[in-house]
């Protein structure tokens, strides 16, 4: 971490896991940047069984009962996403940084229909539950006052090597020189995060 952080930009990249996600804040430009923070941060209440993959839980229930149950996961994973959102840019401002744009990876960017549609196909389950907390993100950054962008997982790496001007070995070698200084972990989680953070940071 560096003393003169001030007026530098900075941004926040999230990469969700059913009931959880890692998020990093990073601050520079386009060409050098520094990752600030590195945390997990917790998207779903244990005090609600079955609420870490709730399409799941819902698939045995009456249709009713299962709008229910999805209904109040969905706001308590709203809630623990706005904090979670909140925390990171916190964590900003700690450094005299305000963020102003977040990017959330994304999956497949498929459309997904009803509840009623998705809990008649285990594979549409699967589905849902990725973009649940992804959706999630997306909304609690933008009620944050963020920009949010999202960047499709499978594309990252070879749009992101573009887009900053490097080869994709470069950039790979860079983001784990990013994770040096913060030390363990810095797994896959942690680099597609920082990845998306910094595309979002270079526009």
């Amino acid at each position: 971490m560096i003393g003169t952080s001030k007026g530098r930009k900075s941004a926040i990249g999230f990469r969700a896991h059913s009931g959880w996600a890692c998020a990093v804040l990073v601050a520079g430009t386009k060409p050098d940047i520094e990752v600030l923070d590195r945390r997990r941060v917790e998207l779903c209440d244990p005090s609600i069984d079955g609420s870490k993959q709730p399409f799941h839980a819902a698939e045995p229930m009456p249709f009713d009962e299962a709008r229910t149950f999805i209904a109040r996961c969905t706001a308590s994973t709203a809630k623990l996403s706005g904090s979670a959102a909140e925390a990171m840019i916190a964590a900003a401002r700690a450094q005299d940084l305000k963020p102003g744009i977040a990017c959330v990876l994304a999956g497949s960017g498929r459309a997904l229909p009803d509840v009623k549609s998705i809990l008649a196909s285990h594979a549409l389950i699967h589905a849902a539950e990725g973009e649940f907390y992804r959706d999630a993100l997306v909304a609690a950054c933008g009620a944050a006052g963020l920009n949010v962008v999202r960047l499709k997982e499978k594309d990252a790496t070879v749009w992101a090597a573009s887009r900053l001007g490097l080869s994709e070995s470069a950039l790979s070698a860079r983001i784990v020189a990013l994770g040096a200084p913060l030390g363990p972990p810095w797994g896959q989680d942690q680099k597609l995060a920082t990845m998306g953070a910094w595309l979002a940071l270079a526009g």
